[in-house]
């Protein structure tokens, strides 16, 4: 038994090596197919300038190279013009080489693209679209070119590009390229556009421009026609021709609606730009620019405050805010942008206009809020004049004035007025002075600017204050403290009034007044009248604590007078 066991299975291996061995024969016997991938095309191109030339072909591969087939079409057509396959192996080897065709092949003009197909010995075949580009564009040029007028000015602005564009053939002779759109340049930049007729003339008139956006192309420079090409056709320029613009004369005038002396104000400045025509007139520049200048001699500053723009008569009009200034200015001042970007003189001649015064222009100040207190006021006390010290600024704007130079006046007729105090604003423009009260009368403020300053000066509205004798109670007293309840309280003073000094007065009326212990009333209680002494008392029943004051009510010469409080405790 393990003997048959081991034949069955050395018999089943040499049958299945057996079918190896014939599975491997028919995999042998079968043909491959060609692989491609080794294959390149990777160039073609003409070998020589001209309308005929050789193609050549530069390609390689694993086997050799045995079949080079060329087509040869237009850039933007699809069908070949002609189709060439007599390459010949010209260097290189036939796995890797360049192949040249063996006659000249006739090209047509315009751009080539050359389609190029190769096969090798493994029967592999691959195109390349567009392995090379030939350019036989017609070669372009202006056989006739014009320009004219050379020199032009503002009222002659118009100028002519004549000419002929032609191409050659390929048998060398010239003939005109119809409807070809050319740019008529100026500076390097169109200035128009024009299309050639049948037989490639041209001839197109150019209006020269100068825009209210400041835009131009009316400046000396070189003028051309210039042409892009196409399909057929290679670019082409002109030659040059230069254009002179003949630049005239302007002149400007000025006048102010009033006289710009304060700063901040509005005032309107008018005037007329023009021109001198080519027939030596003058006439109004119409959109056009007109800067407005002041200059100060303080400062040695000129500023631009202004652009006005000219009406159709070459008029303007311009409202202006007042800056610190000596002297005004207007410049026309004709630069324009050209087509390239750059700035430059157009075709007028720069002019300007000034104020032949010197007109110093200073801050409109003011000193509002005046009052004077206390009024009426003592005689002999002190008086304060207390107000705001502002000014008016470049923009109309009203802004405190720092460390202003500030007198308190004093009159008592409002006619002759002396100084009765002086100092300075704060800085927020508040002023506040004191002085001494004589007698009754006016106040007012003076604001008196320092040397150099650009201010007005300025006074304030006047203030009456009454000047009276002052009164007072002293030695005032309400006794005994403390007190038995329903005992007398005995409460007196002296009255006093100031006329050169203080002494005693006689024969007034005093008020009495009693404020109970907890309360924020005073309550009248009695009246006494002082005696030659100018002093006075009166009794009272005790009844409850409180404080006690005396005072004296005033009169026309005199200001009222009060004593101080004092307490009695009642027990």
């Amino acid at each position: 038994m393990p003997t048959k066991s081991i034949d069955a299975v050395s018999w089943r291996r040499l049958i299945a090596l057996a079918l190896g061995i014939a599975l491997a024969a028919l995999l042998v016997s079968i043909p491959r197919p060609a692989l491609a991938g080794s294959l390149t095309v990777r160039s073609a191109a003409a070998t020589t300038p001209g309308w005929t030339t050789q193609i050549e072909v530069n390609a390689a591969s694993d086997s050799d190279i045995t079949k080079i087939t060329a087509r040869l079409r237009l850039g933007d057509t699809a069908d070949p013009f002609t189709t060439v396959e007599d390459f010949e192996l010209v260097s290189g080897t036939a796995t890797g080489g360049i192949w040249r065709t063996s006659q000249p092949v006739m090209l047509e003009m315009g751009v080539i693209h050359v389609d190029v197909d190769a096969t090798d010995a493994s029967g592999a075949t691959v195109t390349r679209k567009v392995a090379g580009i030939i350019d036989r564009l017609g070669k372009t040029r202006f056989s006739e070119f014009t320009f004219s007028p050379s020199t032009v000015d503002i009222d002659r602005d118009t100028v002519t590009y004549a000419g002929r564009l032609v191409f050659e053939d390929r048998d060398g002779n010239e003939h005109g390229i119809p409807g070809a759109q050319l740019c008529l340049a100026l500076n390097g930049a169109c200035a128009d556009y024009t299309t050639t007729d049948p037989d490639g003339r041209f001839s197109s008139p150019v209006r020269l421009y100068v825009r209210p956006d400041h835009r131009t192309n009316m400046v000396d420079s070189d003028a051309s026609v210039s042409y892009h090409g196409a399909r057929l056709y290679r670019p082409a320029e002109s030659p040059r021709s230069r254009l002179k613009v003949l630049r005239q004369e302007t002149r400007v005038s000025m006048s102010l609606s009033s006289r710009p002396e304060v700063i901040g104000d509005t005032v309107q400045v008018s005037g007329r730009l023009e021109r001198k025509t080519a027939e030596g007139q003058w006439t109004g520049a119409a959109n056009q620019d007109v800067d407005i200048y002041t200059y100060d001699s303080d400062l040695g500053y000129q500023a631009r405050v202004a652009t006005a723009r000219t009406g159709s008569d070459g008029s303007y009009s311009q409202s202006v805010k007042v800056p610190q200034a000596t002297q005004w200015v207007v410049y026309f001042r004709p630069e324009y942008l050209t087509g390239d970007g750059n700035w430059v003189f157009g075709p007028y001649l720069p002019s300007s206009q000034g104020t032949r015064e010197v007109i110093y222009s200073e801050h409109r100040t003011s000193i509002s809020g005046f009052k004077v207190s206390p009024n009426p006021v003592g005689k002999g006390a002190q008086i304060t004049g207390s107000g705001l010290l502002t000014m008016q600024d470049a923009t109309g704007a009203v802004v405190p004035l720092t460390n202003g130079r500030v007198e308190l006046h004093f009159s008592r007729d409002r006619k002759n007025w002396s100084v009765a105090a002086e100092g300075r604003s704060g800085t927020e423009g508040q002023v506040s002075l004191r002085a001494t009260a004589g007698s009754s009368g006016y106040w007012r403020l003076n604001y008196l600017p320092d040397y150099g300053d650009r201010d007005f000066g300025s006074v304030s509205v006047t203030a009456y204050a009454a000047v009276k004798y002052r009164t007072t109670i002293s030695s005032f007293n309400a006794a005994p403290e403390p007190v038995k309840r329903g005992r007398t309280i005995t409460v007196g003073g002296t009255l006093k009034r100031y006329v050169s000094s203080w002494g005693s007065w006689s024969g007034q009326w005093v008020y009495l007044y009693f404020q109970p212990r907890g309360s924020s009333t005073w309550t009248y209680m009695a009246v006494a009248k002082t005696d030659r002494y100018g002093k006075f008392r009166k009794g009272f029943k005790a009844s409850r604590d409180g404080s006690w004051m005396a005072k004296y009510k005033g009169a026309t010469s005199y200001l009222p007078g009060s004593s101080g409080s004092d307490y009695v405790d009642v027990r």
